[in-house]
């Protein structure tokens, strides 16, 4: 690396962890190499390897394409997150981790920000429940031929590490100052279809079907008491839309004082995401435009908030 690349990635770096032993501590960990090794290369004596410079950007979500600077117009750098095949499940926790890492820095800031545009019921509201969690993970993982067929998904066998990790992440997630979501009107009528599309295949269970529909009843509540408030159970703030237009994905823009992170939905569970400053400014103009074609119920809008939970809760029914 030349000495631009290597003070850039250096300077990068202090910036995710301000504090210079917390940084070579950190790195003596990603790297596995002696602290002294760190030190000379964070004093410059010797330069970062390629694949060190690789494994720093993943483990501290540092953009490396950013630091090169990509001379490209048209084109920019995504991190696709998508699992090996080979073993899918213990790289989907992998991703987990990398994403847990993202909100653990993201939440000290006062002022940062989380905004999504969905299409599907967010990963931030059904985490929490175990079988919905666990429906749509093995849903994804059953089209993705990694598991067996089953008729209930209590034989469905989902490592406690992932478990674990996913409720670690959703509390992560609510501890971010300031959450806006704006909610395609088919979010539940999606989730409803497969469910019903699920148990006609008889990949789930009647039990497993009845279990699902009440943790959804309650999310709904949960949901509903959230957007009266107008923040998360910890007292984080908390805006809920509801779109007037249906979008063809789900959108995230995320960003604190020093960093900024969009994502794209895609493969049912999975997120591509880029730390580009471009595609990032993009994806926040169009989430604030989308946002401008929608209605706020948090703390306001009350007919329509009363009208969509319950048609929400009749579509339910319906399973």
């Amino acid at each position: 690396m030349n000495n631009a690349l290597k003070d850039g990635l250096i300077r990068a770096m202090k910036d995710k962890m301000p504090g210079g032993n917390n940084l070579a501590s950190a790195l003596t960990e990603i790297l596995c190499i002696g602290k002294e090794a760190v030190y000379r290369r964070l004093r410059g004596e010797v330069a970062f390897t390629f694949n060190e410079a690789a494994v720093i950007s993943r483990e501290l979500g540092i953009s490396l394409d950013k630091i090169v600077g990509n001379s490209s117009p048209g084109s920019t750098v995504f991190d696709l997150n998508l699992p090996e095949m080979t073993d899918s499940l213990n790289n989907y926790y992998g991703i987990l981790t990398r994403y847990l890492n993202f909100f653990r820095h993201i939440k000290t800031d006062p002022q940062s920000t989380v905004c999504t545009a969905s299409n599907i019921i967010p990963f931030t509201f059904y985490s929490p429940y175990e079988n919905i969690s666990k429906f749509r993970l093995c849903r994804w993982a059953y089209q993705n031929h990694h598991l067996q067929r089953s008729s209930s998904l209590s034989e469905m066998d989902v490592p406690q590490k992932i478990i674990d990790t996913h409720i670690q992440l959703s509390k992560e997630i609510r501890q971010v100052p300031n959450t806006d979501f704006i909610l395609d009107n088919t979010v539940f009528s999606s989730l409803v279809n497969e469910i019903k599309y699920f148990s006609g295949l008889n990949l789930i269970s009647a039990k497993d079907t009845g279990n699902l529909k009440a943790e959804i009843h309650a999310m709904l509540n949960e949901m509903e008491r959230m957007s009266i408030s107008g923040s998360f159970n910890n007292g984080n703030k908390l805006q809920i839309y509801l779109s007037n237009m249906n979008f063809e994905a789900t959108y995230s823009y995320i960003e604190r004082r020093d960093f900024q992170i969009c994502l794209f939905r895609v493969y049912s569970i999975n997120s591509m995401d880029s730390q580009n400053s471009k595609i990032c400014n993009i994806q926040k103009d169009w989430i604030q435009f989308l946002k401008r074609h929608s209605t706020l119920v948090s703390q306001s809008g009350e007919m329509q908030r009363i009208m969509f939970f319950n048609q929400q809760r009749n579509m339910v029914d319906s399973i």
